[in-house]
């Protein structure tokens, strides 16, 4: 009975086994077999190394070219920096001017409507132009808008 024999990849780290397809492969390719370890020829063309990109999303790297990397980039995804895979923007109405005037301004009504309650329990009320609060009494206004 035949004992499985392992080695290292040398390009992974990873066992693989001895005259499976990645041994053969190797061995095909650009390495020799000697006395159980792989080792590299001196004629064998330079190591192909991988390029990878990260995803923003999933902050994982994706292999570029691989079946992933086309799915992101078939899918509107942008390559940023040659490294960042960032996802489409998804814009839904933005404000052209955020500092102007809001649509639905606040009020003093809508303010004592939903803060009333626990101001009167503190003796308190809200200045009806700036909205500071102040004592309960008389006056609705605070002292720079009387």
């Amino acid at each position: 009975m035949l004992n499985n024999i392992y080695t290292t990849n040398p390009e992974t780290g990873r066992e693989i086994r001895v005259g499976g397809t990645i041994f053969n492969r190797l061995i095909q390719d650009q390495y020799d077999y000697i006395n159980g370890e792989l080792v590299r020829r001196n004629n064998a063309p330079p190591r192909w190394l991988r390029s990878y990109f990260f995803n923003t999303i999933t902050h994982k790297r994706v292999i570029g070219g691989g079946r992933r990397y086309f799915e992101l980039v078939n899918n509107g995804w942008d390559i940023e920096n040659d490294y960042y895979l960032v996802p489409p923007l998804v814009i839904s109405d933005p404000d052209p001017n955020p500092d102007a005037v809001r649509r639905n301004p606040v009020t003093f009504e809508g303010l004592i409507s939903v803060h009333g309650e626990s101001l009167a329990k503190c003796n308190m009320t809200l200045c009806r132009e700036c909205f500071i609060p102040i004592t309960l009494g008389i006056n609705e206004y605070c002292e720079e808008h009387q």
